[in-house]
């Protein structure tokens, strides 16, 4: 792998990443925040180094069949999207 494609900056064409990630979120109470942290996986697509898009998907500790399906789903787009040619522009 040479170092261009290592790099997702100097990276050419279409990719996606696929990392796991928490987030964390502030709840403000009448007496006391409350700080909760999350697990989810984080798709985000690139197009010749530019992030052009990014979607969160929340992990449960017990996920559902439906869970399931909607990150199948969301991997299938994503990978659906990373395979097709991007549009050339005008004069090429």
């Amino acid at each position: 792998m040479t170092s261009a494609e290592r790099d997702p900056v100097r990276r050419a064409g279409r990719w996606v990443s696929v990392r796991l990630r928490h987030r964390d979120v502030l709840i403000r109470g009448d007496i006391a925040d409350e700080r909760v942290s999350y697990a989810g996986i984080v798709i985000t697509s690139f197009e010749n180094g530019i992030e052009v898009g990014e979607r969160w998907i929340p992990l449960g500790v017990d996920p559902s069949e439906a869970d399931d399906e909607q990150l199948i789903q969301q991997l299938r787009d994503a990978l659906i999207w990373q395979a097709r040619r991007p549009p050339q522009a005008a004069g090429e």
